[in-house]
């Protein structure tokens, strides 16, 4: 489509980005924009939520229930979204005076296979471990269902809390606490971006807030 000229430009969104695919579309010349975190060498329109304020956010609710074993399952460890939500982990349970415990790190890719592969070397490693935040929706579902054939209980004995706010969180037994990014949001200032960026050439990054949503599972 973009070698016929049938494109003015385009709106990227996935949950992994390999930097070769990104160069190989900057080449074509077309404009587009970007969910994720701006990369320095990319010139192109963006939108991500607040990553950092995200983890933050996650662990602080985690901390605040009376948890003392907090894991952390990631997203691919090379993702800056997922290194900046796992500062902010870091940083709460610093502030919290509590140590950050490589053991109760572990990462994935975002599927659900992934995250009850995750949660599963959590538990062989830190057996007592009492809560979990996990950077995506459905890697923290895949967690719950773990934990429950390993014959413990959310929130009760695990806490947990995702993070995208998806409709599957609401509709999960128990309902899923987790960090919104607002993606609607999001979706229309996408597009706003990138209509921008055709008419002026303008690039904008814009760094939405996030909000945490208390549900059952924490």
């Amino acid at each position: 489509y973009l070698d016929a000229g049938r494109v003015d430009g385009f709106i990227l969104t996935t949950s992994t980005r390999k930097q070769r695919h990104i160069h190989a579309l900057l080449e074509t010349g077309a404009p587009f924009s970007m969910w994720g975190v701006p990369w320095p060498d990319i010139s192109c329109s963006t939108v991500t939520g607040d990553n950092l304020a995200g983890g933050r956010l996650a662990t602080r609710h985690l901390l605040e229930i009376g948890r003392q074993k907090i894991a952390f399952i990631g997203g691919p460890a090379q993702e800056l979204e997922v290194q900046q939500r796992y500062r902010g982990y870091e940083m709460e349970l610093q502030a919290a005076g509590q140590p950050v415990d490589p053991a109760l790190v572990a990462y994935g890719d975002f599927s659900l296979t992934s995250g009850g592969r995750a949660m599963h070397e959590l538990l062989q490693r830190v057996p007592d471990l009492d809560a979990v935040f996990v950077c995506s929706d459905l890697m923290a579902i895949a967690a719950m269902e773990v934990i429950r054939q390993q014959g413990r209980r959310v929130p009760e004995d695990v806490a947990v809390v995702g993070y995208d706010d998806l409709s599957i969180a609401a509709l999960n037994n128990p309902s899923l606490t987790t960090v919104s990014q607002h993606i609607n949001q999001a979706g229309r200032l996408l597009a706003e971006n990138l209509l921008n960026q055709l008419e002026t050439g303008v690039v904008s990054n814009v760094t939405l807030p996030v909000d945490l949503v208390k549900r059952q599972s924490a």
